[in-house]
C-alpha cells in the first residue's frame, strides 16, 4: 500500500457546478406556465439542458438573452435566488414574491 503522502489528491467537488433537481425542476413548471401563457412550445423559449445549467448556477444561456429574458429569464433567475415562489391559482401556475 502506498504511503498517504503518494496518494493522488481527490478532485475537488466543484459545488457550483452540482445540478440542485428540485430547482431545475421548479425551472420547468415556471417554464412550462410561461410558454403556456404565450402560447409558444416551451423548447422553443429554453432546452431542458439550460434549466439544469441555470439550476447549477450558470448564466449563460439563450433563455438568459433576447425575447427570452423578457418571457421566462428575468422569473427563473429571481427563481433561483428564491425572491419569487411558485403558486397553483386553479389551472394556472403563477409567481408571488417572497417576503425576506
Amino acid at each position: 500500500a502506498l504511503p498517504k503522502e503518494d496518494l493522488p489528491a481527490a478532485p475537488a467537488q466543484d459545488t457550483q457546478a452540482q445540478t440542485n433537481p428540485a430547482l431545475a425542476d421548479l425551472l420547468r413548471v415556471l417554464l412550462k406556465a410561461k410558454a403556456e401563457n404565450i402560447g409558444v412550445a416551451a423548447k422553443l423559449i429554453a432546452a431542458t439542458s439550460e434549466l439544469d445549467a441555470l439550476a447549477m448556477g450558470r448564466r449563460d444561456v439563450a433563455s438568459l438573452k433576447g425575447w427570452r429574458l423578457d418571457v421566462f429569464g428575468d422569473e427563473a433567475l429571481k427563481l433561483c435566488k428564491g425572491e419569487i415562489a411558485l403558486v397553483a391559482d386553479g389551472s394556472m401556475v403563477k409567481t408571488i414574491p417572497v417576503l425576506s
